[in-house]
């Protein structure tokens, strides 16, 4: 009865601690600007992203939905959805920008 009481509390705090890493690559010599990222029920948004830099978004999903990111590139603003998030389970992305517009996402073991 101890272990499996053990067992459930491991459970109950392993699923509370599941955490969401998102990270954001500008892959190009451009500035991307005003980057808003929608994930878990949160809204995350980055002024500016200089060319080769990256920034990574950590949070606890607080809401099931799937994800969108868009950003600003020599004024057009462009767009793309990506994953899908839970409260109960661990995600990790890697969003890239390009110098062609281009907003590429992957999913990371």
């Amino acid at each position: 009865m101890k272990h499996l009481l053990l067992t459930t509390i491991a459970a109950v705090v392993l699923v509370g601690c599941a955490k969401n890493d998102i990270k954001l690559t500008n892959k190009g010599t451009k500035d991307w600007q005003e980057i808003e990222v929608k994930a878990g029920g949160q809204v995350f948004e980055v002024k500016q992203l200089k060319g080769g830099a990256t920034e990574t978004l950590r949070f606890k999903s607080e809401a099931e939905d799937g994800g969108q990111v868009n950003g600003k590139l020599d004024g057009l603003v462009h767009k793309v959805k990506f994953g899908y998030f839970t409260p109960n389970l661990s995600n990790r992305h890697e969003v890239i920008f390009d110098d062609n517009g281009t907003i590429t996402t992957v999913e990371m073991p």
